[in-house]
């Protein structure tokens, strides 16, 4: 009996974001514009935003035994995200500090945990009937036996990969939606060309592959077909989370069978609007936000 629109199996972190007053300088100290902290992940964001879309979803991850583990977990619960399976290890929880550029799409990453908080982490079996989609980065080993069970299941799989791994190549083939950056695409099929990389990975994989660039927009190939989908214009606060408000935008679209063009731009869209706010989560956009700003593009 299925319980979930989707489980995901990823990354659960603590942000803390600072966006720069000026162009930032390693090696002096400067001023911050804006500081926020909340929590973040590829795919703990990604649920989050199914979640504030109407989805039912649960994480499988793991969290330290400190503040940040509670604080990660409360936050999700209060987004609506089933945290039931995000277990606690010894040590410290994922935190990341980052640097945002006002104005930009660039960013700075800078990332801790332990892994020993993670080590013991397993998807649990009964939970591979219970969904309908199963999302998953590049981040956790956990995430293999996951996508291989709910694929014996029959539910759809869609992949959020950062980094080329040994891991990360083996689930490839196990997804029905590859969606990835363009670093990415380009790191792993060794072309420099973003169409060209599309394509080459749909060809690969057959299946939906779906490349995103920022402020370049996404490309897009299933079945032959390229789609190029523009970005929604704007002028960002903090682009943090924006990749990871896609993938759970696009999943909750393709979920609800949209076409795969208008699927596409309601992605976008989400992604737009999240600029709006510092960090992954403060500018989440509703479900009517969304669709609003889909049809006045529309209709321009």
């Amino acid at each position: 009996m299925t319980r979930f629109d989707a489980i995901g199996v990823g990354i659960a972190s603590w942000d803390l974001v600072g966006v720069t007053a000026t162009s930032p300088v390693l090696g002096q100290k400067q001023p911050l514009a804006g500081y926020t902290e909340m929590g973040g992940g590829p795919v703990a964001t990604a649920l989050a935003t199914m979640a504030r879309f109407g989805a039912q979803v649960a994480l499988v991850s793991a969290v330290g035994d400190d503040h940040y583990g509670m604080a990660i977990k409360a936050e999700l619960t209060r987004f609506g995200v089933d945290t039931s399976f995000v277990v606690t290890g010894r040590g410290s929880s994922h935190i990341a500090f980052v640097l945002a550029e006002p104005g930009s799409d660039r960013r700075t990453v800078w990332w801790y945990n332990e892994p020993t908080v993670f080590a013991d982490l397993s998807f649990p079996a009964e939970l591979a009937g219970q969904t309908r989609a199963l999302l998953i980065d590049s981040h956790l080993p956990a995430a293999l036996s996951a996508a291989r069970q709910v694929r014996a299941a029959g539910g759809r799989i869609m992949i959020d990969a950062e980094r080329v791994n040994p891991t990360v190549l083996e689930l490839l083939p196990l997804c029905d939606d590859i969606v990835v950056s363009a670093n990415f695409a380009r790191a792993v099929t060794g072309l420099s060309d973003i169409v060209m990389a599309t394509q080459a990975l749909a060809e690969r994989y057959r299946t939906l592959v779906v490349v995103t660039a920022g402020e370049a927009g996404s490309w897009a190939c299933h079945n032959g077909e390229l789609i190029h989908t523009p970005a929604f214009p704007t002028t960002p606060v903090d682009t943090t989370g924006c990749g990871d408000v896609f993938h759970g935008a696009l999943l909750f679209a393709l979920l609800r069978n949209d076409p795969l063009p208008a699927a596409l731009r309601f992605a976008s869209a989400a992604a737009a609007l999240k600029t709006r706010g510092l960090g992954g989560r403060t500018a989440l956009p509703s479900l009517a936000e969304v669709e609003a700003l889909v049809r006045t593009t529309t209709a321009q």
